[in-house]
């Protein structure tokens, strides 16, 4: 691992802090599970800053950085569609949960990436669902970051591309929720 790499990686963590700094920013009190997303990104970008120029703060950030990795992977999309569907409060519960199983099981040591991969792409259908019933063109673009960012990415890059995906996932979510004023004539 060169420092270059690290550099890198570091920076792309940084545009993942602005990007959910702005979601949250963006945010209203209503919504719960929405800024959930926004602050585990915001928080991972944190981490992840920390974790890669942790030789450079003579700290150890890898455990702290291990957790940020799993709740960016397993609790962001299930925390967006959780407030999408918060009128069906069985449905949002559902999402939540199917997040909470294998961010538990991957805190727990037993990760499972089949059942994680599974929750993520029924998390990715479920936004597109959304998408197509309430015709929100964001929320695609949401769901097509999102299949960048947890299945595109490469095992070479994927330090640095990670984080650079879920800054285009964050700021296609906050966008699902803009409501557009028709200008009076």
């Amino acid at each position: 691992m060169s420092d270059n790499d690290d550099i890198n990686a570091s920076l792309a963590h940084v545009v993942l802090c602005c990007v959910a700094g702005q979601g949250l920013g963006r945010m209203h009190a209503k919504s719960f599970t929405h800024p959930g997303m926004h602050a585990n990104f915001f928080v991972h970008g944190i981490l992840g800053f920390m974790h890669y120029q942790s030789g450079k703060f003579n700290n150890d950030f890898k455990s702290a950085y291990a957790i940020s990795l799993a709740a960016s992977k397993y609790l962001a999309l299930p925390c967006l569609n959780a407030d999408l569907y918060r009128s069906d409060q069985s449905l949002s519960t559902l999402h939540l949960v199917s997040g909470l199983i294998p961010f538990a099981m991957a805190l727990a040591g037993s990760d499972n990436p089949h059942l994680g991969n599974l929750v993520i792409a029924c998390n990715i259908v479920s936004l597109c669902l959304y998408s197509h019933k309430y015709e929100r063109p964001w929320g695609w673009y949401t769901a097509g970051a999102g299949v960048l960012a947890y299945f595109v990415t490469t095992t070479v890059a994927k330090k640095i591309t990670y984080p650079l995906c879920l800054a285009l996932m964050d700021y296609c979510a906050y966008r699902v929720f803009h409501i557009h004023f028709a200008t009076p004539t």
